[in-house]
């Protein structure tokens, strides 16, 4: 019996900016997948939705001469990738609220993740 080959990228990200080396490895994961062809997702849960707020993406840098996160975040948004932010997060951890996420990201909640996680053509990777 031959294997389907999965055909979506669900990128479950939890860092938030006090991990500023790992936050842009999550973006450059998912913008690889999506200019692949892949569907491809990304899910902020934990810290991470903080990253998503324009204040903190351009302060965030994996060094101190890099480039800012939000060009990752740019680089995965042109790419195709979709956003989705634990709404539960987002609030709690993040203080954010609706009007504070990125044009185009969608609140999701736990549900969401997994339904999306159980699906055997998503192959999922988290960081």
């Amino acid at each position: 019996m031959k294997s389907r080959m999965r055909r979506k990228f669900l990128v479950v990200v939890s860092c938030g900016p006090d991990e500023s080396r790992k936050a842009f490895t999550p973006f450059q994961y998912a913008a690889a997948a999506a200019s692949m062809g892949f569907e491809t997702s990304m899910f902020f849960v934990a810290g991470a939705p903080s990253l998503l707020r324009q204040d903190i993406a351009e302060a965030t840098r994996a060094t101190s001469q890099g480039e800012p996160l939000i060009k990752a975040i740019d680089l995965a948004r042109k790419a195709g990738v979709r956003f989705l932010c634990c709404s539960e997060s987002a609030k709690a951890l993040g203080n954010i609220d609706e009007g504070g996420l990125p044009a185009g990201t969608q609140f999701a909640g736990a549900a969401t993740l997994l339904e999306m996680s159980a699906d055997p053509e998503v192959a999922v990777l988290y960081f």
